[in-house]
């Protein structure tokens, strides 16, 4: 295994050599002339060359000029692709490793606990397995689960929950705009995941966005993937303010509530890979406007062959059927009276809704894999979660993404299943234990410390993640407003362990 190690190491360092080369080739285009002789100084070089080179070139020299530009910049995004495939090979070999350690430990420990683990099991007799604090029991989880699950020590709970509870004083919705720093070359971990190889003899990558709303989640997850379609927060916000323009109106918070638009892009703008993106909307008036934003940017299907942005006018829920919306949901988009209300209301519009399950059930039975599962459902996050029991059962969703929104009990009913007041009541840490019991660690995600935080002298020391699985949460945390929660499948090891080194306290 050390030597494959080795040899990946030694590839993965000429490929970065080649790379250093075509982009000093690069460079060279965009220099023109005055890169023939090149400095000793390569720092006095490129100043030189960013503030004095003046191009001149005939119309068909310039023809010339950018098809090589063009082909130079293929070889660089061919090349950096080839380093994160080879980066990804290393990161599956290590955690092979983490994980043979890790099983010859245990098999050096079992002759000594035999005779602790006999005993126990004439204690418990035949009643099966204890049921913990949280409500999960030990059989029911999957002991030969590719990636082992850790529990934290009452200690390190205690600590990871202090520096929480510390961070939501400190920004009140530090988990309501996290970062998302697991969002970083997040094509690679999916590449890795699946086993590598030609991405164009593979499933596309598969995501849902439930709650979809103006639409950023799905952005988000173009630029990190297919970031050559061009469909990016920056787009999305020009394309909205295009239609609202055509429409002689205005989107109440058109760039996001969290400014996604303004979030940075991908370095690589020329990658495309196949990718599908689900976007679930019941609103109609703002299912209308993202479809004219669809057109707007050509990410409709049939228009190209990669990346195509799906837009269902459709709920999620645990069951299949209907649901009433406020009658503003008609013509207004962003509207807070746009929610969900009793079924008797007069005026109400009624969207259909399905599980999960069944829009994903092919003819032949089977499910595919998701690799982000997103969901955002005014409340009815669980309710969404139980009607994927089937997928999540079979790990067939890779990631979990959903919002923990408490203070929507405080509303008008009907307003979700979160907190005491819900409908029914749903806590957090009974939706991760139900997870956990079918493989899945999860985490709150949050913001990191920024640098107008460090001038007021926050400390630095916040993670990126804050751990829920395995006892590292034992009560429910007061969050004002919403919080986000993202989960990994254990049956994929390198996502898993992608997210647990991000909870840096535990």
């Amino acid at each position: 295994m050390s030597f494959l190690k080795y040899i990946c190491l030694a590839i993965l360092t000429l490929l970065v050599g080649v790379l250093v080369h075509v982009n000093y080739l690069l460079l060279q285009q965009l220099g023109g002339s005055t890169m023939t002789s090149i400095p000793n100084a390569m720092t006095e070089s490129l100043m030189r060359m960013t503030t004095t080179t003046t191009i001149k070139t005939n119309q068909g020299d310039d023809a010339a000029y950018q098809e090589r530009l063009h082909n130079l910049r293929r070889e660089v995004s061919a090349m950096k692709e080839e380093v994160h495939k080879l980066k990804g090979v290393l990161d599956k070999l290590k955690l092979t490793q983490q994980q043979q350690q890790q099983q010859q430990k245990g098999d050096d420990e079992e002759d000594e606990d035999d005779d602790e683990e006999e005993e126990e099991e004439e204690d418990d007799g035949a009643g099966g397995g204890e049921i913990s604090k949280h409500g999960n029991s030990s059989s029911q989880r999957n002991d030969k689960e590719p990636f082992p699950r850790l529990t934290c020590t009452p200690e390190i709970a205690q600590k990871q929950a202090s520096r929480m509870n510390d961070r939501f004083r400190e920004w009140w919705s530090h988990s309501a705009c996290p970062d998302q720093v697991w969002m970083k070359d997040i094509h690679q971990i999916f590449e890795t995941a699946v086993g590598g190889g030609d991405s164009n003899n593979r499933d596309p990558y598969l995501i849902l966005d439930i709650g979809c709303n103006k639409g950023y989640t799905s952005a988000d997850f173009f630029d990190a993937l297919s970031p050559g379609t061009n469909m990016n927060p920056h787009t999305l916000v020009e394309a909205i303010r295009e239609v609202a323009k055509d429409m002689n109106t205005k989107f109440d918070r058109d760039g996001g509530v969290c400014n996604d638009s303004k979030k940075p892009l991908n370095e690589d703008r020329t990658t495309e890979r196949r990718v599908q993106i689900h976007c679930f909307e019941p609103s109609p008036a703002t299912y209308n406007m993202l479809k004219s934003v669809r057109s707007k940017l050509k990410m409709s299907e049939g228009s190209r062959i990669g990346a195509v942005w799906h837009i269902h006018n459709l709920g999620l829920h645990d069951h299949d059927g209907n649901m009433s919306w406020h009658s503003v949901c008609a013509n207004s988009v962003g509207d807070e009276l746009c929610t969900i209300v009793p079924e008797d209301t007069e005026g109400a519009i009624r969207v259909p809704v399905v599980t999960v399950d069944k829009f994903l059930r092919k003819d032949d039975g089977t499910l595919p894999l998701v690799h982000m599962l997103k969901i955002d459902a005014e409340g009815l996050d669980p309710a969404v979660l139980a009607g994927s029991t089937s997928l999540l059962t079979q790990s067939n969703a890779m990631m979990v993404m959903f919002e923990f929104n408490p203070g929507l009990s405080e509303k008008d009913d009907p307003h979700g299943m979160w907190g005491k007041g819900g409908n029914p009541p749903k806590k957090l840490l009974e939706v991760t234990t139900w997870l956990d019991a079918l493989g899945y660690d999860c985490y709150i995600d949050t913001r990191l410390v920024d640098e107008g935080e460090r001038k007021k002298g926050v400390p630095d020391d916040a993670p990126a993640l804050y751990r829920i699985t395995g006892d590292c949460l034992v009560a429910e945390p007061t969050v004002r407003g919403w919080a986000n929660v993202v989960c990994a499948s254990r049956k994929f090891g390198n996502v898993a362990s992608m997210l647990r080194d991000l909870a840096t306290i535990v």
